[in-house]
């Protein structure tokens, strides 16, 4: 189970993805690290600058009032809604699913979500199960959409196996649409997922939107900075203009949640080339 829902590291994922699913929806889609489909939405000081005012504020931002997250978000009181219900419920029949997780809680809940539907779940590592998809899957690498959100990016779940980052540059090269969600904990690593991705798939268009924020915001008794962005793959333009004015409304509504004292003392919205 992931602890970490529902914090503003999860907002600058499912934001984001929630919007793409509806600007252009994949035929398939799959997920490496998948977790649970929807979480019981429980209070938590990392929740206080996440979903939670996220919730109370949107509705009175013009860029976010009507996105597909918010309105997934108040779909249903009480729940919080992780990467896999938001892609089962705005892709619905049309679209073929591959959930991977290796917790056997998660996995469970995910088979019970994904009754009636053309849905494969997974239990076990995510990376091997979509490097070997992709081996022998008859699929148009453009009609796929691959969310890879690792905790360890550069992990190796056995010797033999590809790395989620490596995972990811060999979708993006062989032309599969490609959300990879990183996340990083000193400034100078900010933007490293675009930069290993560049190096790995040279020539592929890329596009990466990355949210700096004081890391209390989502470990409590953390201190200095917390980030995370989106690394996109093979996305139209107007799937990269989308995922940037989200970023920047997603900044302007964190304008006013404040830390005093910490460096960063609030959130910030970067485009990283």
């Amino acid at each position: 189970m992931n602890p970490y829902f529902g914090d503003l590291g999860d907002i600058w994922k499912h934001l984001p993805l929630a919007e793409i699913l509806q600007l252009n929806p994949p035929r398939h889609y799959w997920e490496t690290h998948a977790g649970s489909a929807s979480y019981t939405l429980t209070p938590s000081p990392a929740r206080e600058h996440g979903v939670l005012r996220f919730l109370e504020r949107a509705p009175g931002e013009p860029e976010l009032h009507d996105s597909p997250y918010l309105r997934a978000l108040q779909e249903d009181p009480g729940l919080y809604p992780g990467s896999p219900l938001l892609a089962m419920r705005a892709l619905g029949q049309e679209t073929s699913y591959i959930f991977c997780d290796i917790d056997p809680e998660s996995a469970a809940n995910l088979r019970t979500e994904a009754a009636g539907l053309d849905a494969r779940v997974v239990e076990g590592d995510g990376v091997s199960a979509i490097s070997g998809e992709i081996q022998h899957a008859s699929v148009k690498p453009g009609d796929v959409l691959v969310l890879i959100d690792p905790f360890l990016p550069f992990e190796r779940f056995t010797p033999d196996s590809q790395t989620p980052i490596e995972l990811g540059a060999n979708l993006a090269a062989a032309g599969y649409r490609l959300m990879f969600w990183y996340r990083y904990d000193t400034l100078d690593q900010r933007g490293w997922a675009r930069d290993q991705l560049a190096t790995l798939a040279p020539g592929v268009e890329l596009w990466c939107g990355d949210a700096l924020m004081p890391a209390p915001f989502i470990f409590p008794d953390g201190t200095g900075p917390w980030g995370c962005g989106i690394v996109l793959a093979n996305a139209t333009p107007v799937e990269q203009s989308a995922c940037q004015r989200l970023g920047y409304a997603l900044e302007h509504l964190g304008a006013t949640d404040l830390l005093s004292g910490n460096d960063p003392p609030q959130l910030s919205f970067q485009l990283m080339r």
